[in-house]
């Protein structure tokens, strides 16, 4: 019982350093570009609807992504997006509009 809840806290742990470095990435390489802080982004969709995005390599998220900016293509095509992506989408996961976290973005 003890390493179940040890276990339990350490996922948490990661899982919620994971959102921290995805609200960072936002904060700088998305944010001037897309034109709305990240609260705004992660809720935009509820948790389902960002698993579909990511789905797939996130093809999905990359193709919303440009429609808004296309100056976004280059980086979505790069390997540091594909770095980047599950930091992401750990933060939108965390913050998304069925979630009741709110992020402290600027």
């Amino acid at each position: 019982m003890k390493f179940l809840i040890i276990l339990t806290l350490l996922l948490s742990s990661i899982y919620a350093n994971n959102a921290n470095k995805g609200q960072t990435y936002y904060l700088y390489l998305l944010k001037d570009k897309l034109g709305y802080n990240g609260a705004v982004f992660a809720k935009k969709h509820n948790t389902k609807e960002w698993n579909e995005l990511f789905n797939n390599d996130a093809k999905t998220l990359k193709t919303m992504l440009i429609k808004e900016n296309d100056e976004l293509e280059t980086l979505t095509n790069s390997k540091k997006f594909e770095k980047i992506t599950p930091f992401i989408k750990a933060f939108v996961m965390h913050y998304a509009k069925d979630v009741k976290n709110s992020p402290s973005c600027n």
